[in-house]
């Protein structure tokens, strides 16, 4: 059944003339849905609150409450509704009083059919430009927010800068660093960017107004909180009050909740302990980022404390001093010599399994760690490209960008793979692997995969990871190619499988959500009524009308 876009209600207290609107034309194919019709205009007045007609059609005499009171009524307490009065007379002070009362039209009865089109043709056009303002409105004022918070956004990272920078809190234009005193810093820091911005087809600026918005709310909307996304790193945000330690850690779970694993990749949420003013917010940053490198490096959600006692060191425990970090001060050399010998087992084995590093997800390894070892691997490796085969500098520099990536993604398997990409580029000396033609290839059976494969948890990194591509250069060879995203094409799929599911009237719709790859109903639902306009539920109703 078609979706009905706009509801009708009429009244008239002759049965007769009731079941003649009603039969009068197809209404379903005007998108409108026809309310069963009142008897008298104080049926009317009872029912607009729960039923919320568009369009009212009142015929002008009725007993307790004729048509003319009745608009007058509606004009007073409900000016969006539109009203169209019927009568079966031809009675000018009547006509008059139709239009003073606010009326779109005048029908004498019996109504035709070719009438009652053109007087319904003139009310959807009215609801539409309606519409249509309504919208240019709210997007008017959503760009105005937008803005808003962008211009905020710069405003709190300058002090940040700042301070870093050897600035003074008073050389910013931030006007209400002075009305906080006492402040706990949170820092919520986001992982997976390039797919969380590919969701809102890369517009950077509606992610980050998103995402603060979220963290508004969290905090309960209150005006001595300061919520900013530091706009050198946009995978940063800042929340900024008066709290207690307990009520700061019931803040970071809740935040963590909001923002789900499988919908947002890894997310770390930092803690700082109370400081005398917002004027510290620049050493506070600067602690809450060394804090920040000593997480596990693993894809889970965590959350961190700043130490209570500042020693200048990083904190460390006994396993992680054992794997990248103790790798012995020669390898360096050990491993160049492998690869100017051609010894490529050896090799594999000195980076992956010497120091343990195929466990680096393992816990045990922290950020810090695997950066350093990474950058050990990755610099000898360079060098060897240079000074042996610099016709593959540019592939080496591309693995590096992808190691570098998968990196701040907490994406330890594609970083092996892409250690292990450029390892074997270096055995086969075959600049020309990665071409044009062999990744529009590589996109053609990443559509075919999401075809078949969308029940599973499908990624942009790791179908990157998995295609030996990079993740920004797959996103955007798969636009060009089929003209929308990777998560537009998944999602439509999942959505287009939903609704063939829902032709079994047996299958509940929580197993329909797993079937076509969403773990949680609740996030299903509103992906669903995003793509399709209703809820699930709403859609199977109107299938089985």
């Amino acid at each position: 059944m078609k979706n009905m876009k706009y509801k009708v209600l009429a009244a008239d207290d002759e049965f007769w003339s009731r079941e003649n609107i009603r039969n009068l034309i197809p209404w379903e194919e005007y998108s409108l849905e026809f309310l069963e019709p009142a008897c008298d205009g104080e049926e009317v007045i009872e029912r607009i609150a729960e039923e919320k007609p568009d369009i009212i059609l009142t015929d002008i005499n009725m007993p307790f409450l004729s048509g003319l009171e009745l608009l007058q009524r509606l004009q007073n307490e409900y000016p969006e509704i539109i009203t169209i009065a019927i009568s079966g007379y031809d009675d000018f002070d009547k006509v008059k009083g139709v239009f003073v009362s606010g009326g779109l039209d005048y029908l004498l009865k019996p109504v035709g059919k070719e009438e009652m089109v053109k007087v319904l043709t003139k009310a959807l056009g009215l609801l539409e430009e309606r519409e249509n303002t309504k919208k240019q409105d709210e997007t008017s004022k959503l760009q105005k927010h937008k803005l808003s918070s962008f211009l905020e956004d710069s405003e709190y990272s300058a002090l940040l800068s700042g301070k870093l920078y050897g600035q003074s809190a008073s050389q910013t234009h931030v006007s209400s660093t002075n009305t906080f005193s006492e402040v706990a810093t949170l820092m919520v820091k986001f992982y997976n960017i390039t797919e969380i911005a590919e969701q809102f087809e890369h517009d950077n600026l509606q992610m980050s107004w998103n995402i603060k918005s979220r963290l508004r709310e969290l905090t309960g909307l209150e005006e001595n909180a300061i919520i900013f996304n530091n706009s050198n790193k946009m995978s940063e945000f800042l929340i900024v009050k008066t709290a207690d330690a307990k009520e700061f850690r019931a803040l970071a779970e809740n935040i963590l909740k909001e923002f789900p694993l499988e919908e947002y990749g890894p997310v770390s949420v930092v803690l700082h302990e109370q400081t005398s003013s917002l004027d510290d917010i620049g050493t506070v940053y600067r602690e809450l980022i060394s804090t920040l490198i000593t997480r596990p490096f693993n894809r889970e959600h965590s959350i961190l404390s700043c130490p209570e006692e500042k020693t200048g060191e990083l904190p460390r425990n006994s396993e992680t001093q054992m794997v990248g970090k103790s790798a012995p001060a020669h390898m360096e050399t050990e491993l160049y010599h492998l690869l100017t010998t051609g010894q490529k087992a050896e090799a594999e084995k000195l980076i992956f399994k010497t120091c343990n590093f195929r466990q680096c997800d393992d816990g045990n390894w922290t950020y810090l760690d695997v950066k350093q070892y990474a950058g050990r691997i990755t610099g000898i490796l360079y060098r060897y490209v240079q000074e042996k085969c610099p016709e593959l500098t540019a592939q080496a520099e591309e693995a590096m960008d992808n190691i570098d990536y998968y990196m701040k993604c907490l994406d330890a398997p594609s970083v092996m793979a892409s250690l292990r990409i450029l390892l074997d580029s270096l055995w086969e000396n075959n600049p020309d692997k990665n071409s044009t033609d062999s990744a529009g290839s590589q996109v053609e059976q990443i559509r075919q995969y999401i075809l078949t494969s969308y029940h599973e948890n499908i990624t942009l990194t790791a179908l990157a990871a998995a295609y030996h591509m990079d993740a920004s250069y797959l996103s955007r060879m798969f636009s060009q190619t089929y003209g929308e995203t990777i998560i537009a094409c998944l999602t439509r799929v999942r959505m287009e499988q939903a609704i063939r599911l829902m032709e079994d009237e047996e299958k509940k719709l929580e197993t329909i959500s797993f079937l076509v790859g969403y773990d949680d109903y609740n996030y299903f639902s509103r992906v669903f009524r995003k793509k399709v306009g209703v809820s699930p539920r709403e859609y199977r109703n109107n299938m089985y009308k």
